[in-house]
């Protein structure tokens, strides 16, 4: 499961315009800034996955007591 946990962050850290399809000739302003925040969180969730990988037991114990 760790494995495919590892795949799917490597996959949101390069997800990019291409990822959504976005074509620069035929999308308008709000189309690109709508494809830049999807790309934005995915990104994001990819980095916050990476760095759930990396914690040790303890740290995931003392993150879901604070929850």
């Amino acid at each position: 499961m760790e494995d495919k946990i590892k795949l799917l962050a490597q996959w949101l850290n390069n997800t990019d315009s291409s990822t959504f399809y976005y074509d620069s000739e035929r999308s308008g302003k709000l189309e690109y800034e709508i494809m830049q925040a999807q790309v934005e969180v995915c990104n994001k969730i990819g980095d916050m996955l990476e760095e759930i990988l990396q914690m040790d037991e303890k740290q995931l114990q003392d993150n879901l007591e604070e929850q």
